[in-house]
């Protein structure tokens, strides 16, 4: 077989590589205007040094409109350039090429990310590589729209928070997979380009911890302390969930009533009432009728699983947003275990625990996956749990 290119790593430059410069003053956050102000991120030069070695070659792609905009000259722009590949290099890497767009937003050109014709000459210098065999890594949502234009992998580098997904969402930006930093970036493809020891399971394993650890602990226990607050203040539980999630729901809703003397109902636990509801009255109103029909108050609470959480402008679960949207009305309390950006009802939500979109792909399983590891703390959690679950007593001494 004619040898293939080496594999390539198409990196963005501030905030990937190096820091960008907080002014308080000004109250602005910039690239570098001068080499004094070049800075890299912590283990940059490491984790390029790393991807160096296992083979990839590293080439920046980047925009920098700063002399366009009189902000700084050209000449201070080419030797901030010039000084952060110098500290790249400084652990052992090198990067191969620089593609540098000039342009500002205003001047349409076809270089300036997100469209694609940085990432295009830098694959021409390397040989005409496939794209699919490339990453581009970054941490703006121009390099994932660019990426995935181009038909990289695209790997976002930035902190995992809700807000942050919903950004990603509404620009329709989906990154392959989302790290905290270069150095992440580093030991995931470093460990990729060795023999996978065990395939499918082992790398689905992975990013199951790699969620888990994204998870914000603070986020779960304020979900506790709103759902205890609700039992405790004689309100009733509505469990609400579509598909995989209404049989998390039947679920829930046996472990919150056996093991935390919570009254809690789940409407798809109802097949006669739910499918003539559908029928009659429509699927996009069955569970807002359904809370009618229960007298939803306001010292109840709904809690909700979902993938997206709802989205009212698509159309997607419209009978979730109509159910949180009455839940509101009624002065009662929404709580949520969501995927993706959380959608309608982290959005409406008062405690929600958004499980982030990792890996593109497996978005789905992941959620749902999770979303019974979630509940099932609630009900085990000493905020919760009044009576304690059958094995557990019989093994105890």
């Amino acid at each position: 077989m004619i040898g293939e290119p080496r594999p390539l790593v198409l990196l963005d430059r501030d905030g990937t590589l190096n820091a960008l410069v907080v002014d308080p003053e000004q109250g602005t956050v910039d690239s570098p205007l001068h080499p004094a102000q070049v800075a890299l991120l912590p283990g940059v030069p490491e984790a390029l040094a790393a991807l160096h070695r296992a083979g990839f070659a590293l080439r920046i792609v980047t925009n920098q409109p700063a002399a366009a905009k009189g902000k700084t000259t050209r000449e201070n722009l080419d030797a901030v350039h010039r000084r952060v590949v110098e500290l790249a290099e400084a652990g052992g890497a090198r990067i191969a090429s620089s593609h540098l767009c000039t342009h500002r937003a205003e001047d349409r050109c076809g270089c300036r990310k997100p469209a694609t014709g940085l990432l295009e000459q830098a694959i021409r210098e390397h040989g005409g590589a496939r794209p699919a065999i490339c990453f581009m890594v970054g941490d703006g949502v121009n390099d994932v729209q660019a990426g995935n234009a181009f038909g990289a992998r695209t790997v976002f580098l930035g902190a995992k928070k809700a807000e942050v997904a919903a950004v990603l969402a509404e620009k329709g930006a989906t990154p392959g997979l989302w790290l905290e930093g270069l150095p992440a970036f580093a030991a995931y493809a470093t460990a990729a380009a060795e023999p996978a020891r065990d395939g499918f399971s082992a790398s689905f394993l992975d990013e199951t911890v790699a969620l888990v650890r994204a998870l914000e602990p603070a986020k779960v226990e304020a979900l506790a302390e709103g759902l205890a607050a609700v039992r405790d203040g004689g309100g009733r539980l509505f469990i609400l969930g579509v598909g995989g999630s209404a049989g998390h729901a039947g679920h829930a809703v046996n472990d919150f009533r056996k093991l935390c003397g919570f009254e809690a109902y789940a409407p798809t636990d109802n097949v006669s009432e739910l499918t003539a509801r559908t029928n009659d009255e429509g699927w996009e109103t069955v569970f807002e009728e359904w809370l009618l029909g229960s007298r939803l108050g306001a010292r109840d609470g709904l809690l909700v699983f979902s993938v997206g959480g709802g989205n009212r402008e698509k159309n997607v679960s419209a009978n979730l947003v109509r159910a949180v949207d009455r839940a509101h009305a009624v002065g009662a309390k929404v709580y949520g275990i969501v995927g993706r950006d959380g959608g309608h009802t982290a959005r409406r939500a008062h405690a929600a625990v958004v499980i982030p979109p990792l890996f593109a792909d497996r978005i789905t399983p992941h959620t749902e996956g999770l979303c019974a590891v979630i509940w099932h703390l609630l009900v085990s959690h000493p905020r919760l749990q009044r009576k304690g679950t059958k094995w557990e007593s019989i093994v105890r001494p």
